[in-house]
């Protein structure tokens, strides 16, 4: 109501100035509530933004802020928890805190200007109304730099004070309708990695697969395979949804899994003037936004869908995913891609995953064994903790320079990724059950690849890596053609060069590469490498102090960035560290067992427990 009576106000031009306050209203409002008409006859339109977009097309100035990382703040996450936020960078343009620039505009004294000024304001604001609620023993200062370290401050006393029974509150707050409903059922929800479209202009998030539907570089509608056989519709077919009076149009996504005669479609895609990367990807579906939904804007009902004629390309990082029961029976042996199991079995027989496993191990081998005496490194990943939020993903990303190569590079198979989240379905498509497992390479003691590379650039180092000699490999992709795991990746293209041109344009692309990691170029093949450049830095270290290395000091970073701590990393022959239990756990397996490769990375066997399970 208040949006519809400020639009109104400012198309009758009783509105003298609008602040956009780092937001983008013209993107995300309501189509139907014509905020951008209004804009029009609003003489002082102001953005503070970070980039470009929709809102500042319409704006007299645009003012440039801080990025997050290079701003101070805090948050009241929930009642009686407070957070801080605190600088890790100094500005890397000429930006302004966007609070600052609201202070200097209340105080009427341009020369006020400080991000400083607002760092003392916020110190000030936690100093009297709320470090004096608490029950400090700690003098102030102390308290704020004990704040900072620690991120959050608890006020019990507050947060006790809270009695709502969130359900109730729910149901009575409901409105009461006898309506028919008919028809599809519409659900709009933010992008998983891109949200409302504000990160839409980050090629690395564009480009990381969705986590449940593996589809990259675009968003589409989501419908399950009983509704799409009953409309004649298949994935990529276009159809037309309408709501309320809107239509848009969009591709079909077929997804295992969600429910009958519902749709869901994604948000965050289909901007303009966002930036090259976001420019004209996917569908703005915000245009089928209302502003008299109701409850909510996110959920429709008496929706309308049809076919129409043409096709869209959705293009998928996961082809293959189908691991129903009637698929296993057609299958002339067990793949040993994924184990899993229930609690009841596990209690029943611990050793159920070492039993299945157990005629591939001590295989012999053309490879002439080598003895691993000393530090050797290896990998864990727990199954029952992955999410599949690719957080590691794009951890790897960051870290090991790896380029984004674009919709249609994807399409044909030449993503970069050097880690990747497989998601595989069981039991039937109507309810299927789903399992994570996170690829990489796999580090093998007797590797496929490092038997056909006719100039030595994959071999094995003493510690256990299968390493990759960028300045030997001339291209022959055989070793890609020989890793059953199809975790190596291709330089098509010289992205190396994007780095370097990217230099004059902005300073942003010179802090961009990771100084401890090679900017491969073109022809050059790649993949994970245990972060050697981490491994490297610790046995520098280890060297000058006189001592071993441990394999507790060294982190990758898919570890450190895993939310669940579902990856470990570690030394596989040191009884003492707690790596060793999971290297040798009794629900360990290695992916592709039968094929005698003798992988560095073990995974810890999903086990289910739920009552249809265990019946």
């Amino acid at each position: 109501e208040e949006l519809k009576k400020l639009t109104a106000k400012m198309n009758a031009g009783k509105v003298g100035a609008v602040i956009h306050y780092d937001s983008n209203p013209v993107y995300n409002f309501p189509a139907d509530l014509g905020y951008a008409d209004a804009l029009a006859n609003v003489e002082m339109v102001v953005s503070l933004t970070q980039l470009h977009n929709e809102s500042t097309a319409y704006s007299n100035y645009v003012l440039p802020v801080n990025h997050g990382l290079e701003s101070w703040g805090d948050a009241k996450t929930r009642t009686g928890v407070y957070s801080l936020q605190q600088p890790v960078i100094a500005p890397l343009y000429n930006t302004r805190q966007k609070e600052a620039v609201i202070q200097t505009w209340i105080s009427g004294d341009p020369k006020s200007y400080n991000d400083d000024v607002y760092h003392k304001y916020l110190m000030d604001n936690w100093k009297y109304n709320i470090y004096i609620t608490l029950d400090q023993k700690l003098a102030f200062k102390e308290f704020w730099f004990g704040a900072l370290h620690d991120g959050v401050v608890l006020n019990r006393k507050e947060a006790a004070l809270v009695n709502l029974n969130f359900n109730d509150y729910i149901v009575n707050s409901l409105p009461k309708s006898n309506a028919q409903v008919s028809g599809f059922a519409l659900h709009i929800k933010e992008s998983y990695s891109l949200r409302d479209g504000r990160f839409s202009n980050n090629g690395w998030l564009q480009e990381l697969p969705h986590p449940v539907s593996k589809v990259t570089w675009d968003n589409y509608a989501s419908i399950s395979p009983t509704s799409a056989a009953s409309l004649g519709l298949e994935t990529n077919d276009l159809v037309e949804i309408s709501v309320n009076g809107k239509s848009l149009t969009l591709p079909v996504l077929v997804q295992p899994g969600a429910a009958d005669n519902s749709i869901t479609i994604e948000t965050g895609y289909g901007r303009m003037n966002a930036g090259t990367v976001a420019e004209g990807v996917g569908f703005n579906v915000n245009e089928l936004f209302n502003i008299s939904a109701g409850v909510t804007p996110w959920l429709y009902t008496n929706v309308d869908i049809k076919k129409v004629s043409g096709s869209y390309d959705l293009v998928l990082a996961q082809t293959y995913y189908d691991f129903t029961e009637e698929l296993k029976k057609d299958l002339p042996e067990k793949r040993g891609i994924i184990m899993e199991g229930t609690v009841a079995e596990y209690l029943k027989h611990p050793d159920f995953i070492a039993k299945e496993t157990e005629e591939y191990r001590n295989l012999p081998s053309v490879n002439p064994p080598f003895p691993y005496d000393n530090l050797k490194w290896g990998m864990a990943i727990d199954l029952n903790k992955c999410l599949g939020c690719s957080d590691c993903v794009v951890a790897c990303i960051a870290e090991n320079n790896i380029p984004v190569v674009g919709k249609d590079q994807v399409d044909v198979g030449r993503e970069m990724h050097w880690l990747r989240i497989d998601r595989y379905y069981s039991g039937t498509v109507e309810d299927p059950k789903v399992i994570n497992q996170p690829m990489l390479c796999q580090h093998c003691d007797q590797a496929p690849c490092e038997n056909v590379c006719p100039v030595v650039a994959t071999t094995h180092s003493p510690d256990g890596l299968n390493q990759m000699i960028y300045n030997r490999c001339v291209g022959t992709r055989y070793c890609s053609n020989n890793c059953p795991y199809k975790v190596r990746r291709f330089n098509f293209f010289n992205f190396r060069d994007h780095f370097r041109d990217g230099y004059q344009e902005s300073p942003v692309f010179a802090l961009l590469a990771n100084p401890e990691v090679t900017v491969r170029s073109r022809g050059v093949m790649e993949k994970c490498t245990f972060c050697i450049q981490r491994i490297a830095d610790v046995k520098a270290k280890a060297k000058r102090e006189g001592r071993d290395v441990k394999g507790s000091e060294v982190t990758t970073a898919c570890q450190d960035a895993c939310s669940t701590n579902a990856i470990k990393f570690g030394d596989i022959n040191n009884k003492e560290e707690e790596f060793y239990k999971y290297r040798n756990h009794e629900l360990g397996f290695y992916v592709l067992d039968h094929l005698n490769v003798i992988p560095n990375v073990t995974y810890i066997a999903k086990l289910r427990n739920t009552h249809s399970e265990e019946a």
